[in-house]
């Protein structure tokens, strides 16, 4: 089962995420938040709540559709957990991305900075979850 397709559509995603993120960041400000768009009818506030928003609308889109077209239903099973686990790391790249440089390496007091969160979650990235996923399933694989 292929999912080359898949993979490149979310690197298009994440890619257009990240471009949007940026030039938010850049442009956008507290001041501006009640600033209007060009047409008069939406304010900035308005436009980056819409932002988030178009992604809960159309998760759910998603969810409806990997279900049906499964015949399964698409809260549980491994493709659940998956799931979650990038809506998670979503969250996190998010908070991530509204940082600094200068901001990355100030140690929080009783704590870790940010750089060090990041690291290790990369740690475990590269190094934790499939390899123990891959040594729970080895003993019970029967062709090895």
């Amino acid at each position: 089962m292929s999912r080359d397709q898949v993979r490149e559509l979310v690197t298009k995603l994440h890619a257009a995420q990240q471009r949007v993120t940026s030039d938010v960041l850049e442009l956008a400000t507290f001041e501006s938040l009640t600033h209007r768009t060009a047409d008069g009818t939406l304010t900035v506030n308005d436009v980056l709540r819409m932002w988030s928003w178009h992604f809960w609308s159309h998760h759910r889109d998603l969810v409806m559709a990997r279900g049906r077209l499964t015949n399964d239903n698409p809260h549980f099973h491994v493709p659940h957990h998956v799931r979650e686990a990038n809506e998670q790391f979503g969250r996190f790249i998010g908070e991530l991305a509204c940082m600094t440089d200068e901001q990355l390496d100030r140690q929080v007091p009783g704590g870790r900075s940010a750089r060090e969160v990041a690291e290790h979650v990369l740690h475990t990235l590269e190094d934790y979850f499939v390899a123990e996923i891959r040594r729970a399933e080895a003993p019970n694989d029967k062709t090895r």
